[in-house]
């Protein structure tokens, strides 16, 4: 079932609210119609910043070096209508266009049809929105040298790699 499809928008961008280690990631876009806001998991940003990347890089196209990091600031209010459980990304190679699809998670299988979501971006949307998710999913807790979990801010957690023997610190 369609929820919403903003052909021609003026901003798509991901964020999030919270603090390191608590942080809730959104996709949002906004046309002059709708403001849209969907719930992401961390890895789900991460790969819309990924995924839109190596599609730029098989277009020739590169990421952007340098964007207005306020323009990509999430709008408020802050609003997820449902959470992302898939998406995909896609280039229309006649609209010179990339396309962003989103589906709702549902826990019951037995329950209502899932949601969905359209958002179309042009080529300068899309190399904005790539770098700015990677950099914003950085923007977590530091990750450990030898395992690549997320450590505490101060850089110590109980590491996997150490087989459990005592807190590695920076």
């Amino acid at each position: 079932m369609m929820d919403a499809e903003l052909a021609t928008p003026h901003h798509v961008t991901v964020g999030f609210t919270g603090v390191p280690g608590a942080r809730t990631f959104f996709l949002q876009a906004e046309d002059d119609v709708q403001r849209v806001g969907f719930l992401l998991e961390k890895e789900q940003a991460r790969g819309i910043g990924e995924l839109l990347g190596q599609l730029l890089a098989r277009l020739g196209d590169g990421g952007a070096s340098d964007w207005d990091r306020a323009a990509m600031e999430l709008r408020a209010p802050v609003e997820g209508r449902w959470r992302v459980g898939e998406l995909s990304l896609g280039f229309d190679p006649e609209q010179d266009r990339f396309l962003l699809e989103l589906t709702e998670l549902v826990a019951d299988e037995g329950g209502p049809e899932p949601r969905e979501a359209r958002v179309w971006l042009d080529r300068d949307q899309a190399r904005r929105l790539a770098s700015h998710a990677l950099e914003v999913v950085d923007q977590g807790r530091p990750t450990c040298e030898l395992c690549g979990r997320p450590t505490e801010l101060d850089g110590a957690h109980v590491c996997p790699a150490t087989n459990g023997h005592g807190k590695l610190s920076r």
